[in-house]
């Protein structure tokens, strides 16, 4: 299963390469068709099988725009919104029209109950309701780290986390009511704002993908986190993993580059199962590893240095293991000339919403958020770039088995006068399947986080392997037989 996980990484690494589209928005008009005319003036609709109880009465006409929606409406406007299938066969005869929309996001685990065990589909929905529920759409996992931002909502609320990445990503304002009523107007300004993309940060995505063409090198360093979280069954079995460390690339168009990176891994040792840590982990449970890789001439030099290992040496990774790398930073180069910048299979899957303006390391910068999501393996794997090896290709094929969904959260700042890119930060959250080839997963999600703060464009960037490297032995593609025993009885003299 290691493996599997080491190619996931592997993929979600590739699609990341790639710059992601706007998602197609939906319109306040369309919402508001989402609502349906009354049978008769003075009928009413009751909900007998939900678990809320009694249904609101339908409307005799669109509601007006400062009503306040009740819960099962919102739900109504969020399935449209989202682009959900509904099954109307779920609702029956004399029940709300909202009934199939409830029931699909319940199935979803979009709208869940309250401690009574009840939906109350009936009864107002705040801002914060509302919120929840869209993050779960978006597929933030229940489980992952809110964000540090500044907002009205205290720490303490049970709806802080996905509160925090809505205001991240600049769809929820810091000074907002989360606790207010959403109204029919209010409501549908959320969700087209949600489920759809700025015009003005499109323009700017697509006039800085335009200008990356033009650069000959570039450099940048930063840092990275990685938190694998168990399952809140599994503890005492598996604990929580942490790896934190720092990145610094080289790049010199078409296909050079130099990546160095340090990384820290931490094991709990008081969850670790009998509080004992794994042999060749030092006291502690903290490990230090390095990587150092060349890629020049289509060829990739790579040193690594772990607890237990000998002393680091380069290999030479034979050109048969690696997927043409070459296809790969071409193809990857030229998604930025495509309408939208990627792969057509992934643009409905992001957003990108315009912050404003600021600064950084002394340039004028407008701040771009982009987040999405993809559920569907299979849809991923159409969207890698071409030149994979066969093997590589079974091994993400695979590794599907074990993979729910990924969303994506980033910001970006991009130059108002060369719009070349200055800071970043991303956000990946990835879900786990229940189970993989009948084996139970303990992990609940694992998150990576990557921020970069220093990008140097056109610096004069040689990238030149040293001699240790290129005397470097090539790896063999497989190791080699185990030495056969001889059969031979051995003869004793004497």
């Amino acid at each position: 299963m290691k493996k599997r996980f080491l190619t996931l990484v592997l993929a979600l690494g590739l699609i990341l390469a790639l710059a992601p589209a706007a998602m197609a928005a939906v319109t306040a008009d369309q919402l508001r068709q989402v609502f349906p005319q009354a049978p008769a003036t003075g009928q009413t609709q009751t909900s007998p099988t939900l678990p809320a109880g009694p249904a609101s009465e339908t409307y005799p006409q669109v509601p007006a725009a400062g009503q306040t929606l009740t819960r099962g409406e919102f739900a109504a406007l969020l399935a449209r919104a989202a682009g959900l299938q509904l099954d109307d066969a779920t609702a029956n005869q004399g029940e709300a029209w909202y009934v199939p929309a409830v029931m699909a996001l319940k199935e979803k685990g979009v709208i869940r109950g309250y401690p009574d065990g009840l939906l109350h589909a009936d009864q107002p929905v705040t801002l914060l309701e509302g919120a929840v529920m869209a993050s779960r759409v978006l597929a933030l996992p229940d489980g992952v780290v809110a964000p540090e931002v500044k907002g009205s909502l205290g720490r303490d609320s049970w709806g802080y986390t996905p509160y925090a990445w809505l205001v991240r990503v600049g769809l929820l304002l810091p000074g907002q009511d989360a606790e207010a009523p959403l109204t029919v107007d209010s409501a549908i300004e959320f969700l087209t704002r949600v489920f759809g993309s700025n015009a003005e940060a499109e323009k700017i995505i697509e006039a800085a993908r335009q200008a990356q063409l033009e650069i000959k090198d570039l450099k940048f360093s930063g840092s990275i986190a990685v938190t694998v979280s168990p399952l809140p069954e599994a503890a005492g079995k598996m604990p929580p993993i942490t790896m934190q460390g720092e990145v610094e690339s080289e790049f010199s168009y078409p296909l050079n580059l130099h990546q160095k990176m340090d990384m820290t891994m931490s094991l709990p040792v008081d969850k670790m199962p009998g509080n004992d840590l794994p042999p060749g982990v030092p006291p502690g449970g903290k490990m230090q590893m390095a990587t150092e890789q060349y890629l020049v001439d289509d060829t990739m030099y790579q040193k690594i240095e772990a607890p237990g290992m000998e002393q680091p040496q380069w290999m030479k990774l034979p050109k048969e293991a690696l997927p043409d790398l070459e296809a790969l930073i071409e193809q990857s180069r030229n998604a930025a000339t495509m309408p939208g910048g990627i792969a057509p299979e992934l643009k409905d899957n992001f957003h990108f919403q315009y912050l404003g303006e600021g600064v950084e390391d002394g340039h004028r910068v407008h701040h771009i958020a982009c987040y999405g999501l993809i559920n569907d393996w299979q849809t991923l794997i159409k969207a890698l770039p071409g030149g994979l090896t066969p093997e590589i290709e079974q091994d993400l094929q695979e590794a599907g088995g074990i993979f729910k969904s990924m969303s994506s959260w980033s910001v970006e700042a991009i130059g108002v006068e060369d719009n070349l890119t200055y800071a970043s930060e991303m956000s990946i959250l990835v879900s786990f399947a229940d189970q993989f080839q009948g084996v139970a997963i303990p992990i609940e999600t694992m998150t990576i986080n990557t921020k970069v703060t220093d990008y140097q464009y056109d610096s004069g960037v040689k990238i030149e392997v040293p001699a240790e490297a290129l005397a470097a032995p090539e790896l063999p593609l497989t190791p080699p037989p185990p030495e056969e025993k001889s059969s031979e009885v051995p003869q004793v003299k004497g």
